[in-house]
């Protein structure tokens, strides 16, 4: 007949925390993972959005009024470009905002070497909790292919006498 053996102090020592982290690992790879973004082949109609080129890739969204936030959802590799997903939220209806267009810049990661794809979608004004997780398709609203330079921003020195040579 079989017999049960007692497993030895030390071995006791060892299984435990490595039964410990085995179960955390399962906890952790079935948990919610990144979204796979739904995309739509219509065209975006959306405030205008391109792209910059630098030594990295600036994604620029241009609102039409201020107080748009515009996030970064996503970034995908695919085959030979990499897709760049972002959400454009218009602001809160009950507020005042500035009338004029705004440039909202998001800098990814991604080296200007690597093509892009932008997809964009614009979200409605619901109130909800910014924890709320956002729906709906997301359109092609960039390339790299049509990228602008990047602007050249003037620089201000820190004392404003030392400018003056007079």
């Amino acid at each position: 007949m079989y017999r049960i053996v007692p497993m030895a102090r030390k071995t006791r020592k060892v299984v435990a925390p490595f039964g410990a982290a085995l179960l955390l690992l399962a906890l952790v790879a079935c948990g919610p993972g990144r979204f796979i973004p739904e995309k739509t082949p219509n065209a975006w109609t959306g405030p205008e959005v391109w792209v910059e080129s630098s030594p990295l890739w600036t994604v620029v969204a241009q609102p039409p009024i201020g107080g748009w936030t515009v996030t970064l959802d996503q970034i995908m590799e695919q085959r030979g470009r990499t897709e760049v997903f972002i959400s454009l939220s218009p602001p809160n209806p009950s507020f005042v905002v500035t009338p004029s267009p705004v440039e909202q810049r998001v800098t990814t990661p991604i080296r200007n070497t690597v093509p892009v794809w932008v997809w964009a979608r614009q979200l409605t004004w619901q109130g909800q909790p910014p924890w709320r997780p956002a729906t709906g398709p997301f359109s092609l609203a960039a390339k790299s292919e049509n990228a602008k330079p990047a602007p050249n921003f003037e620089q201000v020195p820190a004392d404003p006498g030392s400018a003056d040579p007079n």
